[in-house]
């Protein structure tokens, strides 16, 4: 998981850092970066694959803009880096690792923009001492270190120490093996260190359910088993296993009609007057208030809440999908009952299938979905300070002004947590 999240130069985060937990979720007013913070954790996450083509964020569920727009343009500020550090609660002895990652952005003609991730050799010096063979055996090392690049390229596995232990042993001397040593499985841990967090965080996406996408009429997103805005919902939901399916559908049972979800892989049910549109979705729900074979209806005709609400459950139990990974407007379409509800089944099942979610919403009954004794469940206020520079508050218990004992929503709607506008 993420511990720790440094953003500094992106859109409106100037410099702040988050201390994150499991989930996590973020409030505030209508432009006050929430979403700039889930787009900063996509950036790192193609920058440690080594993904920062334009078409690549776009399919994060970034919003990509020419290069003076994505770094942030406050007066005064010249950088020309993003930068994003990452603690990852990744190492086992209990430590943490940090990553630090620059990334700029090359402009050519035609409004042509590269992004790409700016990298210091990060290797010690080595001496090699003196003498009339000083410049040969420097010649050697380079050659190795050479070596030692396009090796670690085309493997990156156990075997590389040993290898190159043995390749080189008998061409350097014995005082040289141990610093040159030292320097090199420095090296290869730190190639261990950005594959493991590339594993954690590569794959980070930020989702944001549109009703197109999961009714089956609207293919924007290519990504696998479960698109960013809801595409192949059916699909991530025919790969998960029997007793994580159960699970979900007992849980999707929130939505009080529901009987059943069905995917017909040879969607018989169409040819059988089900479906009279375009969908290209086969999946079936099962109204139970309604008569037998005439209570089923398609993805493209039923309720949308169901599918918001089916869609973000199987974001948070599919082994396909990150294992971070971000949801925007996760209220969007949803009663308010249903997104307290909601919520508190998705910090279930972020604890049960190892996800940790970065979340924004603007519904307060969101926010009673939360256990805020629970420090894995935070909740944060996003705002803008004076200078326009995005800033978040955690909200570590709820505030009870003058004795009262009021829900969360009811704080942040009554002005107690703040992450409300002020301007009208």
């Amino acid at each position: 998981m993420i511990r720790e999240l440094k953003i500094k130069n992106y859109k409106s985060i100037l410099d702040h850092t988050i201390e994150l937990g499991r989930i996590n979720v973020f409030i505030g007013e209508n432009g006050c970066g929430k979403t700039n913070i889930l787009e900063a954790v996509a950036m790192a996450g193609a920058a440690l694959t080594d993904k920062l083509s334009v078409e690549e964020l776009f399919n994060r569920g970034m919003r990509v803009a020419k290069p003076s727009i994505m770094r942030s343009s406050f007066p005064g500020n010249r950088g020309k880096e993003i930068v994003i550090e990452c603690g990852f609660d990744a190492d086992p002895s209990g430590g943490h690792l940090y990553r630090r990652l620059r990334i700029v952005a090359e402009e050519g003609s035609a409004g042509e923009v590269k992004w790409s991730e700016k990298r210091g050799s990060g290797r010690k010096t080595v001496k090699l001492g003196s003498g009339p063979d000083a410049k040969e055996r420097t010649r050697v090392l380079a050659d190795a270190m050479e070596r030692f690049d396009r090796f670690v390229a085309e493997n990156k596995d156990a075997e590389l120490k040993k290898n190159l232990a043995a390749d080189f042993a008998t061409v350097l001397e014995p005082t040289d093996l141990k610093d040159f040593f030292k320097a090199l499985f420095s090296a290869v841990d730190e190639v261990g260190r950005h594959a493991l967090l590339g594993e954690i965080l590569g794959d980070f996406a930020i989702y944001n359910a549109s009703a197109l996408a999961l009714r089956g009429l609207q293919t924007v997103s290519r990504r696998t088993p479960l698109g960013i805005y809801g595409e192949t919902l059916d699909y991530a939901i025919s790969t998960l296993k029997p007793d994580v399916w159960a699970d979900l559908l007992k849980r999707a049972k929130c939505v009080s009609w529901l009987e059943d979800v069905v995917v017909d892989p040879t969607d018989q049910l169409k040819y059988e007057g089900h479906k009279l549109g375009k969908s290209q979705s086969i999946l079936y729900f099962h109204d139970k208030h309604m008569r037998r074979k005439n209570n089923i209806f398609s993805a493209e005709n039923v309720n949308e809440g169901v599918l918001h609400v089916l869609f973000h459950l199987t974001l948070l139990v599919s082994e396909g999908t990150p294992r971070v990974l971000g949801i925007d407007n996760i209220d969007t379409a949803l009663n308010p009952q249903l997104c307290r509800d909601l919520m508190k089944q998705l910090a279930e099942l972020a604890v049960k299938h190892d996800k940790q979610a970065l979340i924004t919403t603007q519904n307060p009954s969101t926010l009673d979905g939360l256990n805020l004794n629970d420090d894995a469940q935070r909740l944060f206020v996003v705002y803008r300070n004076d200078e326009g520079h995005t800033l978040t508050k955690r909200i570590k218990a709820k505030p009870q002004p003058d004795g009262q004992k009021l829900k969360l929503s009811e704080l942040w709607v009554r002005g107690h947590l703040g992450g409300i506008p002020r301007n009208f």
